[in-house]
């Protein structure tokens, strides 16, 4: 069984992001019974059963960071 941080959901591509842009991009999206929320900075929120606590994650990420 794999660990917890070694199913955190990757960037698109497959690549993990080393740039910022300025622009922060957050979409939210499922896999199985869980849902993520991850931005183009390379920000993700952990795995969530709520969809609404993802989106609360979005949100407090955008707050935070201008987005």
């Amino acid at each position: 069984m794999k660990d917890v941080a070694d199913q955190r959901p990757e960037a698109p591509g497959g690549t993990t992001r080393t740039d910022h842009p300025a622009e922060h991009r957050v979409e939210v999206t499922e896999r199985g019974s869980f849902s993520f929320a991850r931005c183009d900075c390379g920000w993700f929120a952990p795995g969530r059963r709520s969809r609404d606590k993802s989106r609360r994650d979005a949100a407090e990420h955008l707050a935070e960071h201008g987005g």
